[in-house]
């Protein structure tokens, strides 16, 4: 078997059970309806704990006794900075019941399923998310030989091959496998799922809270699965599209991105937690906030340590806005001294949990280029000027569509005062990363800033929109009005392409195949990685051609390596309790001549 039901299962389970228990007593900073603070637990849980135990374990062997004794630890501090009354963020008067969970479980298995294999015949094959999962190497050398971890993608004599990667969902990840004894693979199925359930719970809270509508968690999913205009406008007019617009790689909606890049949509997604936290910092009086400070500065640390671009560079955009918004309140309310002392605190807890990842990863600064200024290019030739409005006007609307024009819509309804500030900040978290993508990129490979900074927009919109389906549609105002023909014309086409994406990673080869030699070579590479761990010495990597079994992915780039080369079950053990012999298991490092650049994305 390649992958086991029961490990994923298993996998599952500990990052839900870590982040509800270092979660859920934060939470209530944040709301305190108890039904959406089980939205909101787990996300926070996931947020303190990444950074903060990957800075633990830079000092300790990763051993499941560790693990547990250090998710109890983080959950006695959440609980006693946490203890006795707190005036929450927000007071939701709705939310969602139990038949939204058990549907919004159903559809986050979706994005899950496109990273199992899949049978037809004798050949095995995998969606297309498979070549970003490659990174599940990481995981695999995490929990086989700790932190930091060294690039199990390329080896060089005389170089310490230190990983220069946004790691803390990998981590994660790696704790699962300890603790259940799953597979790499297994473990990353897991926790791409649990990502995009998490996800959608954090949209669904402020889609609700926003809204105050408990209709709005149910239009959140069908939301969360739109797919870009584009395919209906070229089923329409046919290659007319791609005549007068540039061949750039597009923007993708969350169901393109949860299974893809689960890191990123994690990151973005406490990206939202974060700036949630600074609004009550910024704007309570009431106390309790060099607390939420110390959460937040974790929280922050965890965003960058699992993407530089959603929740690393996006945040460096929007807080110092949101920040500079509410100055005027907070001369007004005399709380200037507590604002900079809780601040202060969050910026020494984002660098101590922080400090390890932003060392590793700023040796890349000395070496090479990462991001340079540009205008998105949106329509063929070099007409930059056109650009600059075509991005605004015609680019996002085709990739986002439903969402992005709820955006707009959403912008013209009625404020309402108490909940002002919370607007501005979401009107800021939307507008702020889509300029950075339009006036940025980063040129290591390929323009992962780009795709990945606009997550947090993405995820506001979607609440936005579901918010704004709830309390809006079929009104007679100009509002209500504008929903209505919105969600008439372009809900159902939005849906099919992302139904289609879907479909193609999930269930086309186990339907349409075909069966193939590489796809028999690939069902056999377990039996084939095991007898290499069997010749191979335990302090020797083995070299990998990084074009064997090509196919399997959209494009050349051998995945069996990646997802197969873990140790025995008794190689974890043997390592638990020898760790610090560095050369342990590092024979099943094996060792791509695929550049490690890539990673990046």
């Amino acid at each position: 078997m390649l992958v086991q039901t029961s490990s994923i299962i298993s996998s599952a389970l500990v990052p839900s059970a870590i982040g509800y228990a270092v979660g859920w007593p934060v939470s209530k900073y944040f709301d305190s309806n108890i039904t959406m603070r089980l939205l909101l637990s787990p996300v926070i849980g996931l947020g303190i704990f990444g950074a903060a135990a990957v800075s633990i374990f830079h000092f300790l062997p990763i051993t499941a006794i560790n693990l547990i004794l250090v998710v109890l630890g983080l959950s006695a501090v959440a609980s006693w900075l946490s203890k006795g009354t707190i005036d929450p963020l927000l007071r939701s008067p709705a939310s969602p019941g139990f038949w939204w969970f058990t549907v919004a479980f159903l559809l986050c298995l979706l994005p899950a399923f496109e990273i199992i294999p899949q049978h037809h015949g004798g050949s095995v094959g995998v969606g297309h998310p498979i070549w970003d999962h490659a990174k599940i190497a990481i995981v695999n050398e995490i929990a086989q030989n700790g932190l930091p971890p060294a690039n199990p993608f390329h080896s060089e004599a005389g170089s310490p091959n230190t990983l220069i990667y946004y790691y803390v969902w990998h981590f994660i990840a790696a704790c699962s496998s300890v603790i259940t004894g799953a597979t790499g693979w297994e473990a990353d199925v897991a926790l791409t799922g649990v990502t995009a359930l998490f996800s959608t719970f954090v949209i669904t809270w402020l889609a609700v809270a926003r809204s105050r509508s408990a209709y709005a968690a149910w239009w959140v999913l069908p939301l969360l699965f739109v797919g870009s205009l584009k395919p209906v406008v070229r089923f329409v007019f046919g290659k007319w599209l791609d005549k007068w617009m540039a061949p750039e790689h597009g923007l993708q909606t969350w169901i393109i991105q949860a299974p893809w890049v689960p890191q990123h949509v994690f990151s973005g997604t406490l990206a939202l937690i974060a700036i949630m936290a600074y609004l009550r910092i910024l704007y309570s009086n009431a106390g309790r906030n060099m607390a939420l400070a110390v959460f937040m500065g974790a929280i922050l640390a965890s965003a960058y340590g699992s993407s530089m671009w959603a929740g690393g560079l996006s945040l460096l955009l929007i807080l110092p806005i949101v920040g500079a918004l509410s100055v005027s309140h907070v001369l007004r309310a005399k709380r200037l001294l507590d604002v900079f002392n809780s601040l202060s605190v969050t910026v020494i807890i984002t660098l101590l949990c922080a400090a390890v990842l932003i060392l590793e990863q700023s040796s890349i600064l000395n070496t090479r280029k990462v991001v340079e200024f540009w205008v998105f290019p949106v329509f063929a030739g070099d007409y930059w000027f056109l650009d600059i409005p075509g991005f605004w006007l015609v680019l996002i609307f085709l990739e986002f569509g439903i969402i992005y024009s709820s955006f707009i819509i959403w912008s013209l309804a009625k404020r309402s005062d108490d909940i002002y500030h919370i607007d501005r900040a979401i009107f800021v978290s939307v507008l702020a990363p889509l300029f950075c993508t339009q006036l940025l990129h980063s040129v290591i490979m390929y323009n992962d800033l780009g795709w990945r900074v606009l997550i947090p927009s993405m995820l506001v919109m979607t609440a936005l929109a579901a918010g704004l389906f709830s309390t809006h549609i079929g009104k007679g105002t100009l509002v209500g009005r504008l929903t209505t023909i919105t969600a008439i014309i372009l809900l159902t086409p939005s849906i099919l392409i992302g139904a289609k994406s879907v479909y193609s990673n999930t269930s086309k080869f186990r339907v349409e195949g075909p069966e193939s030699e590489e796809g028999n070579a690939f069902k056999a590479s377990p039996e084939m990685w095991k007898a290499v761990r069997e010749v191979t010495p335990p302090n020797e990597a083995v070299a990998n051609n990084p074009l064997d079994l090509a196919s399997v992915t959209y494009t050349p780039g051998n995945i069996s390596w990646a997802i197969l080369s873990y140790p025995s079950e008794q190689g974890r053990r043997i390592l638990g309790a020898a760790r610090g012999n560095v050369g342990s298991w590092r024979s099943m490092r094996t060792r791509s001549t695929m550049p490690f650049w890539r990673c990046y994305g």
